[in-house]
This record gives structure tokens, sequence and C-alpha cells, in this order.
């Protein structure tokens, strides 16, 4: 090959390079949190977080309404869409309903007690709506002390 064919390749390259270079890396998601405790009544309540700066992941999921009480909207004429805060927290909703079905925590279903944000991270503390069994107090012993 010829210089003059080869200086156009020779000038894109750099350009593409540097384009590649400077794209920010993607921040890691953090992890889902998710404390158990049976009470000595034998009441099964948990608290449940995800990174208040994750963003929905993966769409837009609708919260599945087998569990608690869906979030209170506000303005019946906005969308989801108009309000990444309403994303997160129906994120909230589906990753808890996720994480009660691969758990076998609350297999009645639970009802939410309070819903909050932290410094970082997005919280919904819940009892489950059956007592614990024998069973669950093996399954599930109390680490968290909270």
């Amino acid at each position: 090959m010829t210089m003059k064919k080869l200086l156009p390749l020779a000038l894109l390259v750099p350009i593409v390079l540097s384009a590649c270079a400077s794209k920010p890396k993607p921040q890691p998601k953090e992890p889902d949190m998710f404390a158990t405790k049976i009470k000595k009544t034998n009441q099964k309540v948990f608290n449940f977080s995800i990174s208040a700066n994750q963003g929905a992941a993966g769409g837009k999921p609708e919260h599945s309404g087998t569990g608690g009480p869906p979030p209170k909207r506000g303005n019946k004429n906005k969308t989801k869409d108009d309000d990444p805060k309403e994303r997160l927290i129906d994120e909230l909703f589906a990753q808890l309903e996720t994480k009660l079905s691969e758990t076998g925590f609350c297999r009645e279903g639970y009802t939410e007690i309070d819903t909050y944000e932290s410094s970082s991270r997005l919280h919904i503390l819940g009892t489950c709506n059956e007592a614990a069994t024998p069973e669950d107090k093996r399954q599930f012993a109390n680490n968290y002390g909270y």
C-alpha cells in the first residue's frame, strides 16, 4: 500500500481509540440487602433495600400486587416515565417480590410497614401475613439484630 492510502486510516484510528478511552466505566450495581427477624411472638419481619442510584434495571417492572400494597401515586395525569422515583419504587417492589419468592420467607404475602430512602438506598420494612413455623426459625436465624 502507498502512503496516500494509509494516511486516512492513520488519522482515523486515533480518533476512534480516543472516543473509546473517554467512555466512563459503568458503576457496578450494588447488591440488594434482605434482613429478616423472627420475633418471640412468631411474627416474621423483614427489611429489604436496593441502591437508590441504580435506576430501574431491565425495563419498567410493574408492581405485581401479590404482596403488600402498591406505592402511593400522586398526580394521575403523570406517567411513570415522567418520574424516576416512581420507577425506582416499582423496581424496589418488583425485586422484593423476587426475593420473597426465592427465599420463601413470606409464603402468604406481606404487609408494608414503611418505605423510605436513606442517603444511598431505598428501603421497605414489612411483616409477613403468616406466623413463623419451627422450620422458619431454623431456616431464617436472627443474624442481624434489628
